[in-house]
C-alpha cells in the first residue's frame, strides 16, 4: 500500500473541478436516493466522468503506485461522495485500466471494506476487479473463493457480492462457470448472509448475466437449489431465460 503524501496535482484537479460543478439542487436528492452518510455535490455520474477524465488527460499517473496512491487521497479524505466515486473513476480510464495489476488489489479491499454499499461494490467488481481476475487468475481465484465463505461480519457481505459479480464483465474465453458456482454456493440458504437484500440480488443479477451464454446451465442450477434460492434470486436469474422464445 502506497504512503500518502500531500495531495498530487491530479487529485487536486478532481477535486476543483468537483467544487466547482457543485449543483444543490441535486445535491439533497442524490444523497437521500443513495441512503449516504457523506453529502454529495450534485455532480451527475456522466458530468462527473467527463471531469475526471480531464484532469487524467492533464495529469496522467506516472506507474500503479503513483495511481493507487491518487485513488486513496481522493478515498479516503473524501468529504463528498463524488470525490469516493471519482476514485473509482480514475481505474475504468484507459490510463487506470493500462496501469492495473496486482498492487491495486490492496486499493479494492480498503474501497470495498470502507464503502460498503451497492454503488460502490458495483463499481469495484464490474471492472477493477474482473480485470486483476482476468490478468491474474491463479492469484484471484483462491481469493475470491477465500471471499465467498467470509462469515457474517462487518463488511464480509460486500466481498462475498463483489466474488460473485466480478466476473460479469468478462467474456466466454475467460470466463470460469465453476468459479462462479463456487462463488454462489456459500452463501445459500441457510448460511447467515442469504437473507440479506444484496447478496440475494447480487446471486441473481450474476446468474441473470451467466445465462446470456448459458442458459441452460443457470435453468439446471436453479432447479437443483430451487429450496436454497430466494424467490427474488430465482426471479432475477431466470429473467432472461424465461423471455426466449421456445425453439
Amino acid at each position: 500500500m502506497p504512503e500518502l503524501q500531500s495531495a498530487s496535482p491530479l487529485v487536486q484537479a478532481v477535486r476543483q473541478a468537483l467544487a466547482a460543478h457543485a449543483n444543490p439542487a441535486l445535491a439533497g436528492p442524490m444523497q437521500a436516493y443513495m441512503k449516504s452518510a457523506l453529502p454529495f455535490y450534485g455532480v451527475p455520474a456522466p458530468l462527473r466522468r467527463q471531469l475526471v477524465k480531464a484532469a487524467v488527460s492533464a495529469h496522467p499517473s506516472a506507474d500503479t503506485a503513483a495511481l493507487c496512491s491518487s485513488v486513496l487521497q481522493l478515498w479516503r479524505p473524501a468529504t463528498h461522495r463524488e470525490q469516493r466515486c471519482a476514485a473509482l473513476d480514475l481505474l475504468r480510464l484507459p490510463r487506470g485500466q493500462t496501469l492495473l495489476n496486482l498492487d491495486v488489489l490492496p486499493v479494492l479491499q480498503e474501497c470495498i471494506e470502507t464503502g460498503p454499499w451497492w454503488d460502490h461494490n458495483d463499481e469495484i467488481s464490474g471492472l477493477a476487479l474482473g480485470l486483476l481476475l482476468q490478468r491474474h487468475p491463479q492469484q484471484l481465484k483462491p481469493l475470491l473463493r477465500h471471499w465467498a465463505s467470509l462469515p457474517k461480519t462487518g463488511s464480509n457481505l460486500w466481498f462475498r457480492r463483489a466474488a460473485m459479480l466480478c466476473q460479469r464483465s468478462l467474456s466466454a474465453n475467460h470466463f470460469d462457470a465453476v468459479l462462479l458456482l463456487d462463488c454462489i454456493l456459500p452463501s445459500l440458504m441457510p448460511d447467515p448472509l442469504a437473507g440479506e437484500f444484496f447478496i440475494r440480488k447480487g446471486m441473481g443479477w450474476a446468474l441473470r448475466e451467466r445465462s446470456y451464454a448459458a442458459p441452460e446451465e443457470v435453468k439446471a442450477f436453479c432447479a437443483e437449489y430451487r429450496e436454497r434460492l430466494s424467490p427474488l434470486t430465482l426471479r432475477e436469474a431466470l429473467r432472461v431465460v424465461n423471455k426466449k422464445p421456445l425453439s
